[in-house]
């Protein structure tokens, strides 16, 4: 089949490209709430035809159909990014995963390690030039599309019209198919999938931040939790590498202003977003926010030139030493490092600014204690400690910047939930911390 390129034609199903492309293609996805339902879903109907391929995806918020049982015995699922969509399918062993970070994704592409021979994208409408938008997810799509695969667009009224480096060209798609289901909706955290101690972790971030600082924050209950704590703050940033809609209000009331950031002064700087319809209309043609692919969100030179850079992410545990482990936990894989090390990294080298990690002193319950002497085996470190200033649990905060490890686990083993402490100040590794220092 030869295939014409640049001329948008519509395509009735995915499988109807099967013949311009080759034996065991390699098939990239749109990322996270981007990432195109009904192409995805056709991938999957047709999984037997593209057997052989390789599927690569990030972090699908929605259920990953190309990744089911019956689908995955024709295609091979690479994770760049875990998400809720891929997690299942990798501890059962019907996907594995690139343990790589965020800022790392673009040069597997630009570097030839991978190729794509088919892009698979969900973009906004066009607009009165023909130009498309990536909508919620930049990311390292501009990579990708510069080893000129075949672009398959799905077309939908609800992507949003994104602003900064999102538009796509007419000739640079291919194929369109029409849908109408949208980007996948994230509800914003509510008080109902919250408690107290959240609050308290909450509450006792906020109580690091200044006005005039840039934040950066992950996805979930906590980031949106923190905004709330904020709104007494002036002249505060954002440049992070995802969005979600706790950065709303502070944009509307003025608190985010942006106006003393050094990179892209007045814009909230992301690479990606994950929220509400709502949300996504406030996003939509917004000036005040642009996407950027996250080879410039996550660059470590970009992050240290912003002073005042504040990042705050959440993990599973830390150990007696400040490192984080936010992959693994039970044996079960949760997800890889993602962009928190390149934050974590970025925001320790900013003038003024600082790497905070969030995590409840045990699990839920009480059970089993989140700050811990040593990793279990296998377990990786996500991010050193070289690059943790504060962890914040319900209990205070561990100031860990400059201090000995002696001082560092004295800091940890106080903000641990008070039926583990005396455990954890018996232990080996505390112990020789403490001989050593």
């Amino acid at each position: 089949m030869t295939t014409p390129r640049g001329k948008r034609l519509q395509l009735s199903h995915l499988q109807d490209l099967r013949s311009a492309l080759p034996d065991a293609p390699r098939i990239v996805l749109h990322s996270a709430c981007a990432e195109p339902p009904r192409l995805t879903q056709q991938l999957s109907e047709a999984a037997e035809v593209f057997r052989g391929a390789t599927v690569y995806g990030l972090m699908p918020m929605g259920e990953a159909p190309y990744a089911g049982i019956e689908a995955a015995k024709h295609l091979s699922i690479q994770a760049l990014f875990p998400g809720k969509g891929l997690r299942e399918p990798i501890n059962s062993g019907r996907a594995s995963f690139r343990r790589c970070t965020l800022s790392e994704i673009p040069t597997l592409f630009i570097s030839g390690e991978i190729r794509a021979d088919l892009l698979l994208l969900q973009v906004s409408t066009p607009d009165e030039n023909g130009r498309m938008s990536l909508g919620v997810s930049v990311d390292y799509m501009r990579a990708v599309l510069a080893q000129d695969p075949i672009v398959v667009a799905e077309v939908n009224p609800q992507m949003p019209f994104t602003c900064g480096d999102t538009a796509l060209l007419p000739e640079e798609v291919d194929f369109v198919v029409n849908a109408n289901r949208g980007p996948q909706v994230v509800r914003a955290a509510d008080t109902d999938e919250t408690d107290d101690v959240d609050r308290t972790i909450a509450g006792n971030i906020a109580g690091l931040i200044s006005s005039g600082a840039v934040l950066q924050a992950g996805i979930g209950a906590l980031p949106d939790l923190v905004f709330t704590e904020l709104s007494h703050l002036y002249d505060l940033g954002i440049h992070s590498g995802i969005i979600t809609d706790g950065v709303r209000p502070l944009i509307e009331r003025g608190v985010v202003t942006n106006a003393t950031k050094k990179v892209l002064p007045g814009k909230t700087v992301t690479t990606m977003a994950a929220g509400t319809r709502s949300f996504y209309g406030f996003l939509d043609h917004n000036p005040l926010v642009e996407f950027h692919p996250c080879s410039f969100t996550h660059a470590l030179d970009v992050l240290a030139a912003i002073d005042g850079l504040v990042a705050i992410n959440s993990v599973l545990q830390v150990d007696i030493n400040g490192s984080a482990n936010a992959e693994q936990i039970g044996g079960r894989v949760i997800s890889t490092p993602g962009g928190l090390p390149d934050f974590a990294r970025g925001a320790s080298a900013a003038k003024g600014g600082m790497s905070i990690i969030a995590l409840r002193a045990a699990t839920k319950g009480g059970a089993v204690s989140n700050i811990v002497t040593t990793f279990g085996r296998g377990v990786p470190t996500t991010i050193g400690a070289q690059d943790i200033d504060y962890v914040v649990t319900e209990y205070g905060v561990a100031r860990l910047r400059n201090k000995s490890p002696a001082q560092r686990a004295l800091e940890l083993s106080a903000v641990a939930h008070p039926d583990f402490r005396a455990a954890l100040r018996r232990g080996e590794t505390f112990n020789r911390t403490m001989e050593n220092s």
